[in-house]
């Protein structure tokens, strides 16, 4: 089965941006093997494209531990490593997945998401959230997470999560988020509970941050970094329906793994 590592989200280089494994299957898999491969990688996702009919694909993504119903980064990986190994040739791919049906567009040289838009609901009691996070300013339920806006930039940066509460919330994982300096918004995601310490760049998080953001700046065209040790770039576009994101991705490897 031929996989290809992929960083999703890249800045402006290699090794930044959020790597998947992305494999594509050429027998069916049970999903305990899919799931001890991904545990196998040890990358926030691996995830599984098995094709349905022209144009379209399932996509499937696991964790080290779980698997989950959606991720952005490893969407936008599968779609371009479609497109970089010439499996396909059309500028839109759908992925029939969990979520729904998603769909990417090549845009040169960045690829374009549209995803559901996820809508944030404030926290009217923050004080078990405070602990976890010193100067809070506001909480708004977001999906299956939790998002904590900090002061600035800077509180976001010097964060120091506690694993171990976060793992201990109701919910997949815990989104900071401050303005930005140089763009609109900067985040950091945390989700311990199903393998994932500090997510490198998290596409699915930014449709929350996107309508949480929306709503502060009263804008629907965003501008978004994330501030893990690896960074990554996101451009939002919101409409009342949907999210759309752009970014870039490398690949830096490619391989056969031996079942």
């Amino acid at each position: 089965m031929k996989y290809y590592l992929v960083d999703a989200f890249v800045t402006e280089r290699a090794f930044s941006g959020n790597p998947a494994a992305i494999c594509l299957v050429d027998k069916p898999l049970p999903e305990s093997v899919m799931q001890s491969l991904a545990s196998e990688f040890n990358l926030s996702e691996t995830a599984y494209l098995e094709p349905l009919r022209e144009g379209q694909w399932g996509l499937r993504w696991f964790t080290p531990e779980v698997e989950v119903d959606l991720c952005g980064h490893a969407t936008l990986a599968a779609a371009h490593a479609l497109w970089e190994s010439g499996v396909t040739n059309s500028d839109r791919i759908e992925f029939a997945t969990r979520s729904g049906i998603l769909t990417v567009m090549r845009q040169p040289p960045s690829l374009m998401m549209s995803f559901p838009r996820v809508a944030t609901t404030p926290v009217d009691d923050t004080s078990s959230l405070r602990p976890i996070a010193p100067g809070l300013v506001n909480a708004a339920t977001a999906g299956a997470d939790m998002l904590l806006e900090l002061s600035d930039q800077q509180a976001v940066e010097s964060f120091l999560p506690d694993l171990a509460a976060i793992a201990a919330l109701p919910c997949r994982g815990v989104m900071v988020t401050a303005a930005g300096q140089h763009c609109d918004f900067v985040s950091r995601f945390f989700a311990p509970g199903v393998g994932i310490d500090e997510d490198p760049v998290t596409g699915s998080a930014h449709c929350a941050l996107a309508d949480y953001w929306s709503s502060k700046l009263g804008k629907t065209a965003l501008s978004a970094r994330q501030l893990s040790q690896r960074g990554g770039a996101i451009d939002i576009e919101l409409s009342d329906s949907g999210v759309t994101l752009q970014g870039r991705a490398v690949t830096v490897a490619t391989g056969q793994v031996l079942l």
